[in-house]
């Protein structure tokens, strides 16, 4: 049997506490009428969303955070050893809602988009000045995976 799909252009998606502006979002169109998304499809977009997380030089927020540990499959557990503190420090930091520390921040972001996007760039070279500046870096990386094919370009729609 033949799969149908329906293409939504622009299409709002709610995730990481924001709305995202989806280019084109690819519906299966499932044998009773409705509409689905598919896990690649769902992985698709995931990933563009952790890359702009991540690009960007905000402090991450509790459901941001939440929601990069869902993408990258890592437990509070496996992060807190990261970063050296206990699982409820992080838990109570997200419970609080408030933005992270922002040098807590800055490090979990260019971890998680190691975590995801890594390997894929793994055998180039960035520039000296992104290597001291954590903000620098994370910007070159997310226009990279962009770039590399990783993922793609998401927008932030407008409320």
């Amino acid at each position: 049997m033949k799969r149908e799909y329906v293409t939504e252009k622009n299409y709002r998606y709610h995730e990481a506490g924001r709305i995202w502006l989806v280019k084109a979002l690819r519906f299966t169109k499932l044998p009773d009428g409705a509409l689905g998304l598919s896990q690649a499809e769902i992985n698709r977009v995931h990933r563009a969303i952790a890359n702009e997380v991540c690009g960007d030089e905000r402090s991450l927020t509790g459901e941001e955070f939440e929601f990069l540990c869902a993408v990258a499959a890592v437990t509070f557990t496996e992060v807190a050893g990261v970063v050296h503190i206990d699982r409820s420090t992080l838990t109570k930091w997200r419970d609080a809602g408030k933005p992270m520390p922002v040098l807590r921040s800055l490090f979990l972001k260019r971890w998680f988009w190691f975590k995801l996007f890594g390997e894929g760039v793994a055998e180039q070279s960035v520039p000296l000045r992104a290597l001291q500046d954590d903000v620098e870096f994370l910007r070159i990386a997310h226009d990279t995976a962009i770039r590399e094919n990783l993922t793609e370009s998401i927008l932030r729609a407008v409320a």
